[in-house]
């Protein structure tokens, strides 16, 4: 018989509705939800009482590097953080050494996760000008989606031309999988970064100014365009800017397959925070001014935004050191996926007065269908994955780099109060962390397994 797990007393919120339940778990699944558990003999019960019980996170943006992760984490240390931060499954960027651009390559990872990972993964693959028959490879190989720069992002993963993008969403067009860009424009970006290099700036504000709004918008504009002319599905990557989420919500209204994705550091962060964090706030796109921020809102209220990510990025410190006395020298991302779920739910709830429901769209239903996986994952009902997180919606904690559970100990939120607690994270029924006055990983690598394409479809 599979173990029977009881969550009583909690407060159930889907994306749909927000109801009182107790949660019946059988084995890796969600076997009933029931107002009355009075009756029920459970092998464990997990104690909810006026806390908030959700499906967990799903996070469609992470560079753990795996298979060889060198400055950054790789699964083992990043799922840490995941579960931690009430993540239950990721969708790993393609980004690692080598970039994961053949079918040879997603086998690889997909080994290397399953013997790591504390979470579910799927994963993205990368379109890098290279021939059509190695994305055909990885789509048979089970990736969820694929992934372009339109700026350029290092040695090993070069820009895609729009020739090159061109070919992918046409090819892409003929399936259901998304095309995923980094949209911002090289030639902007090249000439803002080239002018305040020859002045001489190189304070944190210089990474601001070479990435101004329009660099994002006009990326924005063209995959757009790419998208509606082949009738393929683009997927926007952290999209920062006011006037590049007006270009989507414009073109969503005429009927482009277009869907997109925010990050907290554009949410809860802003200039002054880059300047305070210096190259521990360096990141693609960059950090923005708060009117900038307040706008991105006003899209996540009328349904425009999708998705929230974390775009984890963990550098070590070592790396990004140097930039503190020349930001460039500092490298692009940013640590976010033990404090993304907590502080968006602390500002959705304590913040900006939009509700549950809303919180569980854009961090675990949304993901979960846009890359494949609804209806096991994504929701709470009978036959759906036991994937669930669970908050204590009045503790307060301070986030410090100290108590992260990734590998490299730093986060942009550093000092920062946070208004909402992950207690308690399962993963396909197992507890996989547990927060009782200290940080319990309670599961092993491994627990995690890849989640190929059409995951859902098996429900």
């Amino acid at each position: 018989m599979p173990k029977r797990v009881l969550i009583k007393g909690g407060i159930i919120s889907t994306d749909t509705d927000v109801f009182r339940a107790d949660v019946i778990i059988d084995g890796e699944h969600v076997s009933g939800l029931t107002s009355d558990s009075s009756d029920i003999t459970a092998d464990e019960t997990i104690d909810a009482t006026d806390m908030l019980v959700v499906p967990g996170g799903i996070d469609a943006h992470t560079h753990f590097k795996d298979p060889n992760p060198d400055e950054v984490e790789g699964f083992y240390y990043g799922s840490m953080g995941a579960v931690a931060g009430g993540i239950s499954s990721v969708v790993e960027m393609p980004q690692a050494s080598p970039v994961s651009s053949t079918g040879a390559h997603i086998k690889e990872k997909i080994g290397v996760g399953e013997q790591r990972s504390l979470v579910d993964f799927a994963l993205w693959g990368a379109a890098i000008n290279q021939d059509l028959e190695s994305i055909e490879e990885m789509i048979d190989a089970g990736i969820v989606a694929v992934k372009s720069f339109m700026a350029g992002s290092s040695p090993g993963f070069p820009k895609i031309t729009d020739t090159g993008m061109h070919d992918v969403f046409s090819l892409l067009a003929e399936t259901d999988i998304p095309y995923g860009l980094h949209a911002e424009s090289d030639d902007l970006l090249q000439h803002y970064t080239e002018r305040l290099q020859q002045a001489g700036e190189k304070d944190p504000m210089a990474h601001a100014k070479s990435r101004p709004p329009i660099v994002e918008a006009e990326a924005i504009n063209r995959a757009i365009f790419f998208a509606e002319e082949t009738g393929a599905r683009a997927y926007i990557c952290h999209t920062s800017t006011v006037s590049g989420l007006e270009l989507i919500k414009r073109a969503k209204e005429r009927g482009v397959d277009v869907e997109v994705e925010t990050c907290p550091q554009y949410l809860a962060l802003d200039t002054e925070d880059l300047v305070r964090l210096g190259p521990f706030g360096r990141c693609a796109p960059a950090i923005r001014d708060r009117e900038e921020v307040e706008g991105l809102w006003e899209f996540l209220r009328d349904g425009t935004m999708d998705v929230i990510s974390s775009d984890h990025c963990g550098y070590t410190i070592e790396s990004k050191e140097p930039g503190k006395d020349d930001i460039w020298k500092a490298p692009l991302g940013l640590s976010g996926i033990q404090t993304m779920l907590p502080a968006m739910l602390d500002e959705f709830i304590n913040k900006r007065d939009l509700d549950f429901i809303d919180f569980v769209r854009v961090t675990s239903t949304n993901p979960a269908k846009i890359f494949s996986s609804y209806p096991r994952k994504g929701t709470l009902r009978p036959g759906s994955d036991a994937d669930i997180a669970i908050y204590d919606l009045g503790r307060s904690w301070v986030a410090r780099g100290e108590d992260m559970l990734h590998k490299n100990k730093w986060t942009p939120f550093e000092g920062k109060t946070i208004g909402v607690s992950v207690m308690r994270t399962l993963v396909r029924g197992k507890t996989m962390y547990a927060f009782d006055g200290e940080h319990n990983i309670l599961g092993d690598a491994g627990h995690g397994k890849f989640i190929a394409r059409g995951y859902g479809e098996e429900a």
